[in-house]
């Protein structure tokens, strides 16, 4: 009597493969999840990147735009919006990217509404400076 025994082998190559070509991808299309849909030119500084979880970017473009998240508001509005919203999350930072060619006074305004506001942090983004310290 002839006992036949069978090996079942898993391969594991094409798994491999698929799992690569998501990585590659994810790792291709990363750099533009972050990017917001308003231009601003950011001023540039030396300084390192945040990492909190509870952050609200407020965005002031160069055409005079305030931009909460994606909801486009006027000065007088930031305040009574952001109110509540550090109330809730006291651990919160608020992130303004202010184009950097607009008037430092409008950019004061803005921050001024920001502290109006309660914020228990206030971060100004900037954009990497280039090495020897000139612009590029």
């Amino acid at each position: 009597m002839n006992v036949y025994r069978y090996e079942t082998k898993v391969d594991v190559v094409p798994v491999i493969n698929v799992s690569l070509v998501v990585v590659l991808t994810l790792m291709i299309i990363s750099p533009f999840l972050n990017e917001s849909p308003h231009e601003v030119e950011l001023p540039e500084a030396r300084a390192s990147q945040m990492d909190d979880t509870e952050k609200l970017e407020i965005v002031y473009t160069i055409d005079g735009e305030i931009f909460v998240d994606e909801e486009q508001l006027t000065l007088e509005e930031v305040m009574p919006l952001l109110t509540p919203l550090f109330e809730n999350s006291p651990d919160a930072v608020a992130i303004v990217k202010a184009d950097k060619n607009l008037l430092y006074g409008q950019v004061e305004e803005l921050l001024a509404e920001i502290e109006k506001a309660k914020a228990p942090r206030i971060a100004i983004s900037t954009g990497k400076k280039a090495e020897g310290g000139e612009s590029p």
